[in-house]
């Protein structure tokens, strides 16, 4: 059964291939493609596989009206086992600020990064997902603590699995204990979320705003190589793209012009304003079950 990781997957690469006039990067590429396209129902491939192509076509587009010339080089999938930025930059490139999944390099030596995104819905979808981890050490913040804490808490009151994995079992056999864990696990994302709003608002404007741009929507001004989020939508052979440059749109004109505020939004999000502009929500998640799986962070529309 296909994971997320699979169906992006298929559609990063797909999307290469179609930018590397219909054939793949490189052998590595295609065997993975290959191996993970078993993994997916016929729909689901053939979603990928149509949104990765009106993805690659729009992509061409931009490039092609900020001067990159349509001739391609070549052309790299990111996440290839063995691939290296330095390799082919001559640089180092840190994915968690620069979210390039396919690398395009045109005549004269330009490269432009592509940042995927698939989707059968029409509205905006999640675009950044940072650890917590991460989040606690741009901020010089402790937040796995909490969920720690409770976790350990939560575990030895009810005389659950000390493993995460039997744990999970062991909360969704029993709808009691289930719905406790997700009480809890409510509560942890509020505790969390109250140590996350007060250290953003003991900041300064300047802190704020370098804080988003750099942290959040990945666009740092000494962004190296340029790149550019590309969303792929629809289902059942309805395929469109979108583009969205993060170095010039309406969120990004407006976090620079305006003051930067935050608020909480419903339990588990602290959202970001620019002025009266809603530029994201920064939402506390599980993997997958409460109180038994991974702790992670979302950046999403607001």
């Amino acid at each position: 059964m296909a994971n997320n990781t699979d169906l992006a997957d298929v559609n990063e690469i797909y999307t290469a291939f179609a930018l590397n006039g219909n054939k793949f990067p490189d052998k590595a590429s295609e065997s993975q493609f290959n191996k993970k396209l078993a993994l997916l129902t016929p729909e689901e491939s053939q979603a990928q596989m149509g949104r990765a192509i009106a993805m690659a076509d729009e992509f061409k587009k931009f490039a092609s009206t900020k001067g990159y010339g349509r001739t391609i080089t070549a052309v790299h999938w990111t996440a290839r086992p063995g691939f290296s930025f330095k390799n082919v930059l001559g640089y180092d490139v840190d994915q968690r600020k620069n979210p390039t999944d396919v690398l395009v390099e045109y005549s004269g030596g330009k490269f432009l990064g592509l940042s995927a995104k698939s989707t059968k819905g029409k509205g905006d979808i999640g675009f950044k997902n940072p650890g917590v981890g991460t989040v606690e050490k741009d901020l010089n913040i402790k937040l796995k603590e909490v969920a720690d804490k409770k976790t350990k808490e939560f575990t030895e009151k009810y005389d659950l699995p000390k493993a995460a994995s039997a744990r999970k079992t062991a909360i969704r056999a029993n709808p009691k204990i289930k719905e406790i864990a997700d009480k809890e696990g409510a509560l942890i994302f509020n505790e969390m979320r109250s140590i996350l709003i007060k250290k953003l608002n003991s900041m300064s404007e300047k802190q704020r705003k370098d804080y988003i741009i750099n942290s959040w929507i990945d666009a740092s001004a000494d962004l190296r190589p340029a790149y550019i989020k590309v969303t792929g939508r629809g289902n059942s052979g309805n395929f469109s793209a979108s583009v969205d440059d993060p170095l010039d749109n309406s969120k990004l004109r407006a976090i620079t012009t305006e003051k930067v505020t935050f608020e909480e939004v419903g339990n588990d999000s602290v959202g970001v304003k620019a002025g009266n502009n809603k530029i994201l929500k920064m939402r506390f998640k599980y993997e997958s079950e409460k109180l038994s799986s991974s702790l992670k962070m979302s950046g999403d529309p607001w």
